[in-house]
């Protein structure tokens, strides 16, 4: 498998793009399920594989989605763009208003529901101000002077594919290495509060924050985070479109940029779910067909009647009343 389509005939050339974005979904999954097992040297060895194979060039460098002809860089200079600057001068500001909010009651960060599993330890916490092409009125209504500065950044707003977040990390959080989806957007950190004791590593350079300065990386390479210090450490996190892309590419990550309805739509699709419906505080969902009958011959071979997950342990209900050997 190669790279590149160049002299590759045009009935082929959908089949062989498809065989490389199959084989760089299934790579990305096999290294992180590596990753998250505590096994690294695995990992790399996964990693080394997949760029013999033509399937990335950097192991390093592994999204998913990947666009050919970019600048593959893990780290960019902050003075390289415009609104660094406006950014770092309205910083106070920003500073002041983030802490201001945290930890009282109007204090809308949470513990992340899409990015728990890169924590195998601590806290990881987050707020979108804006995702999926939308601003989030909730929590930008308790930030309104930072929404208003971020308004003024069309690169990171109107033309971005990708989201403005708070970003908390508690004491003893670690965030285990892994490649963002895409190298076509760039990441900027603006640290708000950053304690002793915390690290950043991008590809092979270890960094730590500096209040106020700006950070630019391509989190399409390797990176982890971890948290030894005290005192929790927050940064205000804000996506662009990588500045390489033309106008056309540019386009097309905008209308790919998924919003409500599309996570809805694929949260449906990947987990086989026919409906969700939500009334009082109640969430229903039923399973598709494929699903249902998927789970009813699970129950009649296990000859229970229900189950019920919690903390990592199942009760179960049998036809009887009893639960059945083996279990939980």
């Amino acid at each position: 498998m190669t790279g590149s389509l160049s002299g590759v005939a045009p009935e082929a050339r959908g089949a062989r793009a498809y065989a490389q974005q199959l084989a760089r979904v299934s790579y990305s999954s096999l290294i992180d399920a590596w990753m998250l097992g505590g096994h690294q040297d695995a990992a790399r060895e996964c990693a080394a594989l997949a760029v013999r194979q033509g399937v990335w060039a950097h192991p390093m460098q592994r999204a998913k989605d990947h666009i050919a002809g970019l600048t593959a860089r893990p780290l960019h200079e902050p003075a390289g763009f415009w609104f660094t600057g406006y950014l770092e001068e309205q910083f106070p500001q920003i500073r002041d208003e983030i802490l201001g909010v945290l930890d009282t009651p109007a204090d809308p960060v949470r513990p992340t529901l899409e990015d728990g599993w890169l924590t195998s330890q601590g806290d990881w916490l987050q707020a979108h101000l804006f995702r999926g092409g939308q601003w989030q009125q909730d929590a930008c209504a308790q930030f309104p002077l930072t929404t208003a500065i971020l308004r003024e950044i069309p690169e990171v707003t109107t033309l971005s594919p990708g989201v403005i977040m708070i970003s908390r990390l508690t004491p003893g959080t670690r965030i285990m290495a892994h490649c963002g989806p895409t190298n076509a957007v760039l990441r900027v950190h603006l640290p708000v509060k950053v304690p002793p004791g915390v690290s950043i590593r991008v590809a092979d350079e270890v960094l730590t924050w500096t209040e106020g300065k700006c950070l630019i990386f391509d989190d399409s390479f390797e990176h982890e985070v971890w948290h030894e210090g005290t005192q929790d450490r927050i940064v205000l996190i804000i996506d662009m479109p990588h500045p390489e892309l033309g106008d056309s590419q540019r386009a097309g990550l905008l209308r790919r940029r998924p919003g409500p309805e599309e996570l809805i739509t694929a949260f449906m699709r990947d987990r086989g779910v026919a409906s969700i419906t939500s009334q009082d505080g109640v969430l229903a969902l039923r399973p598709d067909g494929a699903t249902r009958s998927l789970l009813t011959m699970y129950l009649d071979g296990a000859g229970v009647v229900a189950a019920d997950l919690s903390d990592g342990r199942v009760a179960w209900e049998r036809r009887d009343g009893e639960p059945p050997a083996g279990g939980g």
